[in-house]
C-alpha cells in the first residue's frame, strides 16, 4: 500500500476504493477515472492545493481519528513530504485500475511525464549556473543603477529649474 510522512513524521496510507473515489469526485469534481487520464495526472502535478485536497479526503478516516482537519493536513505537507504524497497518490491510483495493461500505461505515462519535467529542472539548473549568466545579470544590474541615478538627478534638476528667484527666500 502506499504511504507517505508529513513534516511532522505522521504517516499516512494512502488507498483508493470505489468509496474514496466517489468522495473526491462529490467533494472537489475531479474526476479520478477519467478517460483522459493525461489530464489527472497533469492535475495533480500542477494544481498542488487540489491534489492536497485528494489525499485529504482520501486520508479522511485516518485523519479523524488523528483529530487532523484540512487546514492541519495542508500545513504538515511540503518539500519533500509533498513529493512523496503526490506519488504515494499516484501509485494508489495506478493499484486501483482492475486492468494490468491499464496500471502499466498509466504508470509509464506518469514516469515519461515527470522524468521530462525532471530534465527540464536539470537543464535550468545547468542554465543559471553558467557564468554567462551571472555576468549578464551584473551587467543588467548596473545599467539599471546607472539609470536610476541619472532619472533620480534628472527629476532634481527639474524641481531646481522649475523655482523662482521671487520663490527663493534670502535669510
Amino acid at each position: 500500500m502506499a504511504s507517505f510522512t508529513d513534516v511532522n513524521g505522521q504517516k499516512w496510507l494512502v488507498s483508493l476504493n470505489v468509496h474514496s473515489i466517489k468522495q473526491v469526485k462529490e467533494l472537489l469534481d475531479v474526476d479520478l477515472l477519467s478517460d483522459q487520464v493525461h489530464e489527472t495526472l497533469a492535475c495533480l502535478m500542477d494544481d498542488i492545493v487540489k491534489t492536497i485536497d485528494i489525499l485529504y479526503v482520501v486520508c479522511k478516516e485516518q485523519a479523524d481519528k488523528a483529530g487532523i482537519d484540512d487546514e492541519s493536513f495542508g500545513k504538515n505537507l511540503g518539500g519533500d513530504s509533498l513529493h512523496e504524497a503526490v506519488e504515494s497518490l499516484v501509485t494508489a491510483l495506478v493499484d486501483f485500475f482492475p486492468n494490468p495493461q491499464r496500471r502499466e500505461w498509466v504508470m509509464k505515462l506518469w514516469e515519461k511525464t515527470t522524468g521530462h519535467l525532471a530534465k527540464a529542472d536539470a537543464e535550468m539548473l545547468a542554465v543559471l549556473e553558467n557564468e554567462e549568466i551571472d555576468k549578464e545579470m551584473t551587467t543588467q544590474l548596473q545599467t539599471a543603477k546607472e539609470e536610476g541615478v541619472k532619472n533620480v538627478i534628472s527629476g532634481l534638476r527639474s524641481i531646481g529649474s522649475q523655482e523662482s528667484p521671487e520663490s527663493i527666500r534670502s535669510p
